[in-house]
């Protein structure tokens, strides 16, 4: 073997490995955590109606585009207390998220109140009557938890960004379990139990409504137990005192604004673009809908890998910028790229493999079926688009370097993604298809834009803490 064939080899070969997966795998499954309550429901309301299943869809992604407007204020907790963790700034790290926990809380009462008179804005969609009316149930009990599921992205990134992966994945798996009990109880409904004459835990059968109720305990109990989890061990208080309330500094409320701001937005645009894009899908009635909410469940359970690379690399880049070796956080950077790079690879092949049945794991509706071998095609190509595109978010964020992503995702996304799937749909007639090919070409430019920011080095030079980082309490 010569030297070029040994060079070849070097750039194939994954570095770190080892850190790298170990990191990412319990990150992993606390991201299904989070994925995996509107999975379990889609997978039971599929079983229980088409309609309930297209407002499920429709419902939970417009929940999570508005919530994307607020989003990434509280996961930036990740990215501050990555960089003040890698300078080893042990106060810097309880007040940082003591300042999202408070934002968190702000934002996760605007969206409940917003998903509460959501009624006012969900007609403008013009979907038939009876999918806007389940949609609305949808919103209504699922926007609830909307605290709480701020405060949870809060924690998780006080966690994640300390290394401390595994905490969050225990308490996402036992909130998992618990959603999977209420969504058999609530959906379908059960006559109770008879002790002594009384009926105990009856309960009505209640569709989309149950589905709802039973994400939003579930999402309650998964942030509950963080809280517990960040307080109670003695060696926290004592190293980051995160059992005392920090005052509210506007200073630095302002650093997280300025730097998760931008991400937030990146979100929103994202989130937003694709909740019209399935609204669009969803004037063809319920059943091109649903078949479209499959393919987003798809995509969205086999990309769990995917998220964990992509968060693994923003605190691996969020330490090493922390302690000023950008040129360590570039060389981790590569090597998250290379894992997303094989792992989208084996998934593309899975896709095309199993395309006739993956389908069927949701629902059996053969109207719907009909769409499933070719939306899975299409989504073998979506996703490595899309994984590619996770990464170098994921990157360029653990850096701070959260504009460039954001202007990115609005140029392609408003600029382009929106208008080609309006023409292809609505002027030109096409179907659930042809929207989601649009779709993976859209996403494929995204990725290679990252990337060549990435390339440039630029993010290496953002400093985040403007004020010097260390604040009193």
């Amino acid at each position: 073997m010569n030297a070029n064939d040994h060079g070849a080899l070097s750039k194939l070969r994954i570095h770190h490995g080892r850190e790298i997966v170990a990191l990412a795998t319990p990150i992993v499954m606390t991201t299904l955590s989070m994925t995996l309550m509107w999975t379990v429901d889609t997978i039971f309301l599929g079983h229980y109606s088409s309609l309930a299943l297209g407002a499920a869809g429709l419902g939970g992604m417009l929940t999570w585009a508005a919530y994307s407007l607020v989003n990434n204020l509280s996961r930036i907790s990740n990215t501050f207390v990555a960089q003040a963790h890698g300078k080893g700034d042990d106060e810097a790290v309880g007040h940082y998220t003591w300042q999202t926990i408070y934002l968190s809380l702000a934002t996760g009462t605007l969206m409940m109140f917003a998903g509460y008179y959501s009624d006012h804005f969900l007609p403008l969609i013009k979907n038939p009557p009876d999918v806007t009316d389940a949609t609305y149930t949808y919103i209504r009990w699922r926007t609830l938890s909307a605290v709480f599921t701020q405060l949870l992205f809060a924690l998780t990134g006080y966690f994640q960004g300390r290394r401390d992966v595994r905490t969050p994945m225990w308490a996402g798996i036992v909130a998992n379990l618990l959603n999977v009990l209420l969504d058999v109880w609530l959906i379908f409904g059960w006559s109770g139990v008879t002790v002594g004459g009384l009926t105990l835990l009856a309960a009505p059968t209640m569709g989309v409504k149950g589905a709802a109720i039973a994400t939003s305990i579930g999402t309650t109990v998964n942030a509950l137990i963080l809280v517990v989890a960040a307080v109670l061990p003695r060696a926290n208080r004592l190293r980051y005192r995160i059992h005392v309330p920090r005052r509210l500094d506007p200073r630095a409320v302002g650093e997280i604004v300025r730097v998760g701001q931008p991400s937030a937005l990146e979100g929103f645009v994202d989130m937003s673009s694709f909740a019209v894009f399935t609204s669009l899908i969803g004037r063809a009635g319920a059943v091109s809908l649903a078949a479209s909410q499959i393919t987003i469940q798809l995509l969205s359970f086999s990309f769990m890998p995917m998220w964990g690379l992509t968060t693994a690399g923003s605190v691996l880049t969020g330490n090493e910028m922390g302690a000023g070796r950008p040129d360590r956080a570039a060389s981790y950077g590569r090597q998250v790229y290379k894992l997303g790079v094989y792992y989208c690879l084996v998934l593309l092949a899975t896709y095309l493999v199993l395309r006739g049945t993956l389908f069927r794991i949701f629902t059996d509706d053969p109207a719907v079926l009909a769409f499933g071998g070719t939306l899975a095609v299409i989504a073998a190509g979506f996703q490595f688009a899309d994984g590619l595109r996770m990464v170098g978010s994921g990157i360029l964020t653990g850096a701070g370097d959260t504009r460039p992503v954001m202007l990115v995702t609005m140029f392609i996304m408003w600029g382009l993604f929106l208008p080609m799937t309006w023409v292809l749909i609505v002027q030109r007639g096409g179907d659930v298809t042809t929207a989601w090919l649009g779709g993976a070409v859209c996403y494929g430019m995204q990725a290679v834009a990252l990337w060549g920011r990435f390339r440039s080095g630029r993010w290496q030079k953002v400093e985040i803490f403007r004020g010097g980082g260390r604040r009193q309490a």
